[in-house]
């Protein structure tokens, strides 16, 4: 009886063992290089980065109000985003990226990503960077304000909608 309870924890210890392992080899596997932050938005293409947008630089730019009801599995939600179009933002780094590239892969702090096509972008009233709801701030995944999110207009359901946005991969 002694003997099967000692296997019973040797069993546990090596499973529990495996399970660290996993999950070490999972966090490094996932490790980014990149100090990414919730409070801006890192544009960049493999190792060239172009630029980084802050809340307040977005602010600059020309605003949009977006009223919009997002489907999502916690139900329907209404929302009355203010941000400014993608386009919009790209455009304030570099003018030609909508040029040089075709694809747009986003990403949230919580490493959440999603893909935009570039003539997604360039279609008018399409894809907005948001930064405020209902004139409220973006809460961050922590509760502060500052966080940014993709919102694509014509996309009802909000799958691809990127919350606590924190880099834009060009490709």
């Amino acid at each position: 009886m002694e003997s099967k309870a000692v296997d019973q924890k040797k069993i546990l210890f090596v499973v529990i063992a495996l399970l660290v392992i996993i999950i070490a080899v999972f966090a490094f596997l996932n490790r980014s290089n990149e100090n990414l932050r919730e409070d801006q938005i890192l544009i960049k293409s493999g190792d060239t980065v172009f630029g980084v947008l802050t809340v307040a630089d977005l602010q600059k730019l020309p605003a949009a109000q977006k009223k919009m009801v997002v489907q999502s599995t916690s139900g329907m939600t209404k929302h009355e985003f203010t941000g400014v179009s993608l386009l919009d933002a790209l455009n304030s780094i570099d003018t030609g990226l909508t040029q040089k590239y075709s694809r747009i892969i986003t990403k949230g702090i919580d490493n959440y990503t999603s893909g935009v096509e570039m003539d997604e972008v360039l279609r008018p009233n399409n894809v907005f960077i948001v930064y405020a709801d209902y004139g409220q701030p973006l809460k961050t995944k922590t509760g502060g304000e500052g966080a940014m999110r993709i919102i694509i207009y014509q996309d009802e359901f909000g799958q691809r909608f990127t919350n606590f946005l924190t880099s834009l991969e060009l490709q």
